[in-house]
């Protein structure tokens, strides 16, 4: 099959009102029961928002009061999301790895996104009160734009690929989660472990070839491990919480189509920035082979919390330093094999907000691989950490 092939097959107009048809029931049903959970004793509601660097993303949930299984948590889950920015495409007009310092690469990213799914606990954890063993099940689409913003002028534009002007795309996951993290809201300590083994699934018969093409298949694997250093609650110490925090994964996607927020990000419940930008100190969207494994390694302070007057959690500022390692492979036109490895170092200073999120500010040192910019250093703000 030609990986650029044209959109053949009903018209626009009928695929839109045959996908329109089955994602608008369900979301009224899943809306529906949601507002009779409080009236009907049918669960408990409770919203989980996300503020990412350039967005937001807002969980829905509802923990069912009788659910599949007995004494484990039934949770279904309606997500809403979206985010806006500036964003790079490091590839030719023939989607070929550059690194040319007479390119521009930027551009300006609309996205919207939508899903729902359900979360069913196998083993229950006494000592964290959630499910140990979970299995998650659901549907999740994105509507992307992509356009020239000010002084841009990306390549993406005079590129063959078929989502350079914007995609829609619909996915299936299936993901097993064992969480085992404990976090201590006084002192910051984070520890314990959580891992994810996901596949995500975006065939072109899944009404994929609406705007763009999408078609492929990812699979994903991660350990994120906390292990503490030291911990305290006693007044008037700098210090109240010091741990280690390492993440491992591998993330594979392949297929005909795959879309561009799906290259440059690593990861399926909460996708990051993938080899670069998650591999700090090196460009965001960068480096986006089809196979990426990636270590990041911190060591954690945190401080004491700073609160309002009224005893509101305003800030709980800390530092970190970091080591971040990758290997990527299956990235066309970079060397002759299409593969490399990537290696950084350096620090951040970061701050929870009001209990709703981390304001990061990094500052990081390519080791293995350099930037286009040839800089030794970077600086970056972003909102939430790494893992």
């Amino acid at each position: 099959m030609n990986c650029f092939s044209n959109i053949s097959g009903k018209s626009l107009a009928s695929k839109v009102r045959m996908l329109r048809k089955p994602v608008s029931l369900f979301l009224l049903l899943m809306i529906s029961v949601f507002s009779l959970s409080g009236e009907e004793g049918i669960g408990d509601f409770y919203i989980e928002p996300r503020l990412r660097t350039w967005g937001l993303d807002v969980d829905f949930c509802l923990r069912l009061n009788n659910g599949l299984i007995e004494s484990r948590d039934t949770i279904l889950r309606l997500t809403l999301g979206g985010i806006v920015g500036g964003f790079g495409y490091y590839r030719d007009e023939n989607d070929l790895y550059t690194d040319s310092r007479d390119l521009d690469y930027t551009f300006t990213r609309i996205d919207a996104k939508w899903g729902f799914g359900i979360e069913q606990g196998i083993l229950w954890n006494n000592k964290t009160d959630k499910n140990l063993l979970s299995i998650l099940l659901g549907y999740r689409a994105m509507r992307g734009w992509k356009f020239n913003m000010f002084n841009q002028n990306s390549i993406l534009f005079d590129s063959i690929r078929p989502d350079k002007d914007g995609v829609l795309y619909n996915t299936f996951i299936a993901s097993v989660i064992v969480d085992n993290t404990l976090f201590n809201r006084e002192t910051g300590l984070r520890s314990g472990f959580h891992s994810e083994l996901s596949a995500e699934i975006g065939p072109e018969w899944f009404f994929n070839d609406i705007i763009g093409i999408a078609d492929f298949t990812r699979l994903f694997m991660n350990v994120k491990s906390f292990h503490p250093l030291y911990e305290t609650k006693q007044q008037g110490r700098p210090i109240t919480a010091i741990y280690l925090a390492n993440s491992l994964g591998i993330d594979y996607v392949f297929g005909d189509n795959i879309p561009l927020p799906v290259r440059q990000t690593f990861g399926v419940q909460r996708a990051t920035d993938g080899s670069g930008g998650r591999v700090r100190g090196f460009e965001s969207g960068r480096f986006d082979g089809e196979v990426k494994v990636i270590g990041n390694f911190d060591i954690r302070f945190k401080m004491p919390r700073i609160k309002s007057q009224n005893g509101t959690e305003v800030l709980r500022p800390g530092f970190l330093a970091f080591f971040d390692v990758c290997y990527f492979d299956k990235l066309a036109g970079y060397n002759d094999n299409g593969l490399g490895v990537l290696m950084s170092t350096g620090f951040s200073l970061f701050s929870e907000l009001f209990s709703f999120g981390t304001g990061v500010l990094t500052i990081g040192f390519p080791v293995i691989g350099e930037r286009i910019d040839k800089s030794p250093v970077t600086i970056r703000l972003d909102y939430g950490l790494r893992f």
